[in-house]
């Protein structure tokens, strides 16, 4: 395994976490003060995901297609630009919570490029016995990232203006796209792939993958639940802490970096919490979500609250990193790109969707009340990854070494 790719990975997904962490908790923070409104908070962490919905798929195919590397660098520009203008609209004094809405849109559609892209160039720079170890500490470094991001993001809420902490937030993202591009490697040409293949024929290749491969319907299942518990939980914290707890941006950014550090520990002990509950991991990881969840929906304790969001924190990392290693390891190589994105389609369509009908619900009965919701779902997943567990291939892929 080159340690020197590792570091750069490891670094990359450190930087770029911690600009979004920062990013988010600076832009919800003050959406909600400035509105008083969480219509708006889930309109604005719907609309985030509404173009990967038609993106998705294509950025599965160019991922599969192209060059991985020049990809991610690419999302990581793109971001970087439209971080720069909403930062002088603020310094202009034009900012407007539908120009918010609209930059988070674009920063979610490099997202929806820069990930499967860089999960698919691990894939191919690192051999595949050692994908586990690596997703388990990409998972680490992700959520060290996002601790600091949040714990700093919280704290600059508080003290200085929002155009000068996204300036922060800038270089942050500079930082992790300068460290993808000096990652090394030598690109693999797939020798059986026609070169007359088309576009759409390789989208069409990747649906008829999926369903010729039933296991991954599964997986989704588990990786959307994970997913959409991790992204609400992320958009409603700023509600439930200034509407619910009726505290300030510093123990904003506390909660959300203790939900970071439960994934920090999900990180550290993911090697033996793989071993512990092999093929029953998907339930462990859901009832520890659970566990969380309804912590969080039931208290008043500002204490209650930090432990609820640490099991969110840790089942949601179980979920989103070690389920994740499963689809990858399952998957065949040509279409890791592909299946990348089919998985953030299923991902990001249950957080459209859901998105709106939490604001109205925590506008009108408080934000408890969609970590509740939540609680119901995410119950429902561990019935579902009971039967999962049942699987041959999963049982297979699971199983201590």
């Amino acid at each position: 395994m080159d340690r020197a790719n590792t570091r750069k990975l490891m670094s990359g997904y450190f930087l770029y976490e911690s600009g979004r962490a920062m990013y988010f908790v600076l832009i919800t923070w003050f959406l909600y003060q400035w509105t008083d409104d969480a219509l708006y908070t889930g309109l604005f962490v719907s609309f985030g995901f509404i173009p990967g919905l038609f993106s998705n798929v294509i950025f599965g195919v160019l991922v599969d297609r192209s060059n991985r590397k020049k990809l991610a660098v690419l999302a990581g520009v793109i971001s970087t630009i439209c971080l720069v203008l909403l930062t002088g609209a603020f310094w202009g004094g034009v900012e407007h919570p539908w120009l918010m809405i609209t930059a988070h849109m674009i920063m979610q559609t490099a997202g929806s490029l820069f990930r499967p892209s860089l999960q698919a160039l691990v894939a191919e720079v690192f051999p595949k016995d050692s994908l586990p170890r690596i997703f388990s500490w990409s998972g680490s470094s992700t959520v060290a990232g996002s601790l600091t991001g949040a714990a700093v993001g919280g704290v600059l809420a508080g003290l200085a203006a929002v155009e000068t902490s996204l300036s922060v937030v800038i270089l942050l993202y500079l930082g992790a796209t300068v460290t993808t591009q000096m990652i090394r490697y030598t690109p693999v040409e797939w020798k059986n792939r026609s070169d007359s293949s088309s576009f759409w024929d390789e989208m069409k290749e990747g649906f008829v993958y999926v369903h010729q491969n039933r296991i991954l319907y599964g997986l989704f299942i588990m990786l959307m639940l994970g997913q959409l518990t991790f992204h609400t939980t992320l958009g409603f914290l700023s509600v439930y802490t200034s509407s619910h707890l009726k505290q300030s941006a510093l123990v904003y950014g506390m909660l959300d970096s203790t939900f970071s550090i439960g994934g920090i520990i999900a990180g550290l002990i993911g090697t033996w919490w793989w071993a512990k509950c092999q093929n029953r991991i998907g339930i462990w990881s859901l009832l520890l979500t659970a566990a969380g969840l309804a912590i969080v929906s039931f208290t008043t304790l500002v204490p209650m609250a930090f432990l609820g969001f640490l099991f969110i924190g840790m089942g949601t990392s179980f979920v989103r990193a070690l389920l994740q290693s499963v689809q990858q390891m399952a998957t065949d190589s040509r279409f890791h790109g592909r299946m990348s994105s089919l998985r953030m389609l299923c991902n990001q369509t249950s957080v459209v969707v859901a998105g709106p009908i939490f604001g109205v619900l925590a506008s009108s009965h408080g934000a408890p009340a969609v970590f509740l919701c939540l609680l119901i779902s995410v119950t429902g997943g561990v019935f579902w990854a009971h039967i999962q567990s049942k699987h041959p291939i999963f049982k297979q892929i699971t199983k201590p070494a």
